[in-house]
């Protein structure tokens, strides 16, 4: 055991700006959590959680038929087990775009139409893609808090403007105006309203975007709750005023279809004069999404049905249930003093009521009043505080009817049991005739006069020049590079997805976890932040087969691939001054993700002569008192490389002797076909801490289903001590998690599927690497220091000296996709200038024909003896 001195002597941790970031940022899940843990366990009544907007667990809101059918059909059909384009794959684009434009005075282009992980996603990109230095957000109050929370993690200002409860919580647009100057760019609304229970009128949504026009910003227009309406105002895109200011969209299947656990939103270009496209706006979006995660493929696959399919008597069946709930919960506010309801709720599932705690005998805040509601009755309701407005309560009435009426029950009897005996008088906060405080916001900035006469936004300049760095830019360009007239087949060797061809298709248990999971109906809601509990149990058991101790659930963190784990790793070591340690040749998400971060990278180097180990002379040279850490990628992408017990042991002594953490990028477990075992770096956390990163991606061949995981392999609690593990906690509070139904399977998947598909696999693998070695010998220009063992990846070195107009590595790859129709990674983007990185993991008779055509693309263009 570490004690404080030698604790104090490590050279990482917790990111304490993050934390900082988190302790002032309000969440949802958050506060809910805190509420759950006040509940009491000796109530034998069932909690009634009237304090969330996923209504999935009730009966009588499960999703369509058809939904479930979708998803069923896409994944059985085998097509969508690969990795989608950055700004999700096309039928689902044009789904989305022919099913809002539906409301729109034009027609949207799938190319306006962005997929993304849930609306969460939708909201961090937006975000990040308009935030620059010095700039300012408007967002309501009462609002929905993820918007603070990840603006306080960029660092972009907020200034909030009103929703006024007396005009049914409209915008006060006198305090848009007054709030906004020169570095505002953009106005959030959030229609129907989260958490007023709001729908704005057309003429409402008019004035707001004449404003936006005025002051020269963007409306992000929040319409997750898109047709749950209810009462006398009809559901109005924001996008039907594009014409009048740029909109950005943000929507999702998650409330409508009740599926939240899903996990599918987009954000959309409501824009018909292209002002976003010209400001550079819509390429920040791409390049954001192509450094992010993106939507299991198949959900993506499934959408066009979804949205086709699906029969307008669900839609009715679930508007008049909650039209129903909404009743109950308004009547039912008005029997209880101490809370006032200034609004009929007319859209989404909530509604705001006042808390008047004078007329309590015991209760300071509507915090305390929740957190004693939950110990007392088993009843939730979100305080007011946790979207803006103390002493408010926001509620929500998406759960079954019968349930709700025994809530209401149960929280009337609270306040009677806490109501004060004697008033004697007492001044009524909530009533009408009492003047009411005033929640405009105090004026910050003088009014812009005479409108804009530019606009006030642009695309994030730093995201583009980061996001060009990723394996998915570069092989962008060179499928753009590819000749529209050869009738050949493009051979794929550039990337490790070899889900498209037949040889590599998913075992049939892991098809099947996933059927039962969607037809099973527990897993629509969401999930905790970390992971739901039978899935963290199930990798921590898998894992925990190759160590010598035992991992718990609490060690896993469950996340939307490994791509996202590589996120929550960089941001939470990231602090000012710090620098990582990156191997050269790299995975090169890591390069770009910590450039957007500004977190410095030093490289070290792998030597090609001893199989790609690590030089550890050089890690010592570089590492200095405010490095963090040191990330390995172990079997190795790009080099096919096999770490030996002894090298890795090696590694973890010095880290050790340096003070830092070791980052075990293990995605390829297992995948190994040589003479040495894959020995996982957790093996040594006795010696130094390790987070290991891993997903079901590559060995059960699914890079596409995006489940992935985070996992600490420190048994003597050091990540814990210094922070860590609260931070990564926080972080993914934050974050987009995986869909719930596919988290459902990943006990079936891990402990059913059986050896012979892992061998089967093995097997087309060692096959292809022994073919692609072998003909890689036959290619004067081309030679392959070491034969793979491990992964799906093989570097090769280029000698562009033998050939006749080829500068470098990125023409050679950019000409024979032209030529040949094969594209290659150039050794550039994985930081190794005229190398290349080849992959084998296809059906070994493509694979012949591919490098077949690379031979012949070499001896074109060697020079003439």
């Amino acid at each position: 055991m570490e004690n404080r001195s030698e604790l104090e002597k490590w050279g990482f941790r917790g990111n304490e700006k993050l934390n900082v970031a988190l302790a002032s940022a309000v969440t949802v899940r958050g506060i809910l959590m805190k509420l759950f843990e006040s509940l009491s366990k000796d109530d034998p009544r069932p909690t009634v959680p009237l304090g969330h907007g996923d209504p999935s667990a009730f009966p009588c809101f499960r999703t369509a038929a058809v939904a479930e059918d979708a998803i069923v059909d896409a994944v059985r059909s085998a097509k969508y087990n690969g990795y989608a384009p950055t700004v999700g794959i096309l039928p689902a684009r044009r789904a989305i775009a022919d099913y809002l434009s539906r409301d729109l005075p034009y027609a949207l282009s799938p190319d306006d139409v962005h997929v993304t992980i849930g609306c969460i996603q939708a909201i961090e990109v937006t975000m990040t893609v308009l935030d620059r230095p010095g700039a300012n957000i408007l967002l309501p109050r009462p609002g929905f808090p993820y918007y603070e929370s990840r603006a306080a993690a960029i660092n972009l200002e907020v200034r909030h403007f009103d929703l006024n409860p007396e005009k049914g919580w409209e915008v006060d647009l006198e305090s848009v105006e007054a709030l906004a100057d020169e570095n505002t760019v953009a106005l959030v609304i959030i229609n129907p309203g989260n958490p007023c229970g709001t729908v704005y009128t057309h003429q409402h949504l008019k004035n707001i975007a004449e404003t936006a026009r005025k002051l020269g910003i963007l409306v992000v227009a929040d319409e997750v709750y898109h047709h749950l309406t209810f009462g006398s105002n009809p559901f109005v895109p924001m996008g039907a005023f594009g014409s009048i200011v740029p909109v950005i969209t943000l929507g999702s299947i998650s409330k409508r279809w009740m599926v939240p656990g899903w996990r599918l939103g987009w954000i959309v270009t409501n824009d018909p004069n292209g002002i976003l496209h010209k400001l550079g706006v819509l390429e920040c979006i791409v390049g954001c999404l192509n450094m992010a995660s993106d939507p299991p493929t198949f959900i993506q696959g499934a959408v066009p049905h979804i949205l086709e399919k699906t029969g307008e008597d669900f839609f009715s069946k679930v508007i008049d249930i909650i039209r129903e709930a909404a009743c109950i919960c308004y009547d039912r506010i008005e029997e209880i003093p101490c809370i006032t309801c200034p609004n009929k709720p007319e859209g989404s599932m909530f509604v705001m009521a006042k808390l008047n705690v004078s007329l309590l005998e015991d209760i300071k805040d509507d915090m305390e009043f929740c957190l004693k509601l939950a110990k007392e009755e088993s009843v939730i309701v979100l305080p007011g505080v946790a979207v803006g407005m103390e002493n408010w309560l926001r509620i929500t009435f998406g759960i079954d009817p019968s349930a709700l009426e025994d809530g209401f029950g149960r929280i009337k009897a609270f306040c009677e049991r806490h109501a004060k005996k004697q008033l004697h008088g007492a001044v009524n906060p909530n009533d009408p005739t009492q003047p009411a405080d005033s929640l405009t916001t105090t004026k910050r900035t003088q009014k812009m006069e005479n409108g804009s006469a530019r606009w006030g936004f642009r695309g994030n300049e730093e995201l583009k020049v980061a996001s060009g760095t990723t394996i998915r830019g570069t092989l962008t360009k060179l499928m753009e590079n590819l000749d529209k007239d050869d009738p050949r087949p493009t051979v794929p060797l550039g990337h490790g997805d070899p889900s498209a061809f037949p040889s590599f298709r998913a075992a049939t248990a892991a098809e099947d976890a996933i059927v039962d999971a969607v037809r099973s109906a527990k897993y629509n809601g969401y999930a905790p932040t970390v992971g739901i509990l039978p899935a963290r149990r199930a990798i921590a058991d898998y894992l925990s087969r190759d160590l010598p101790y035992a991992l718990s659930p609490d060690d896993v963190y469950l996340t939307t691939g490994c791509k996202q784990a590589i996120e929550i790793v960089l941001t939470v070591l990231d602090r000012p001054g710090a620098n990582i340690l990156f191997p050269r040749p790299y995975y090169p998400f890591y390069e770009a993700y910590a450039e957007s971060k500004r977190l410095e990278v030093r490289h070290f180097d792998l030597n090609p002569e001893k199989g790609w180990e690590v030089d550890l002379q050089s890690i010592e040279a570089l590492a200095d008192e405010n490095t963090v850490a040191i990330v390995i990628l172990n079997p190795g992408n790009p080099c096919g490389s096999v770490y030996t017990h002894q090298h890795l042991k090696k590694i973890a002594e010095t880290a050790r002797k340096l003070r830092i953490l070791v980052v075990a990028d293990e995605v390829y477990h297992h995948i190994t076909f040589g003479s040495k075992p894959f020995v996982p770096m957790g093996v040594f956390g006795s010696i130094v801490p390790v987070i290991t990163l891993g997903s079901i991606s590559k060995r059960y061949i699914l890079p596409g289903w995006r489940l992935g995981w985070l996992v600490t392999t420190d048994p003597n609690g050091i990540l814990r001590k210094l922070g860590v593990v609260e931070c990564i906690t926080g972080c993914l509070n934050m974050a987009s998690d995986p869909p719930t139904f596919i988290q459902g399977a990943v006990p079936h998947i891990l402990e059913k599927t059986g050896e012979d598909f892992f061998s089967k696999v093995i097997d087309i693998l060692r096959e292809a690497a022994c073919i692609c070695y072998d003909r890689i010998e036959e290619i004067p220009c081309i030679t392959c220091p070491n034969k793979p063992e491990g992964s799906m990846f093989v570097m090769a070195k280029l000698n562009v000296s033998l050939l006749e107009d080829i500068n470098d590595d990125m023409e050679f790859c950019l000409k024979l996709a032209k030529e040949e129709s094969v594209i290659i990674l150039p050794g550039l983007a994985v930081g190794m200038k005229n190398w290349l990185r080849i992959t084998f993991a296809i059906d070994p008779s493509d694979l012949e024909d591919g490098l077949g055509r690379i031979k012949a693309f070499c001896k074109r263009h060697a020079k003439k003896q």
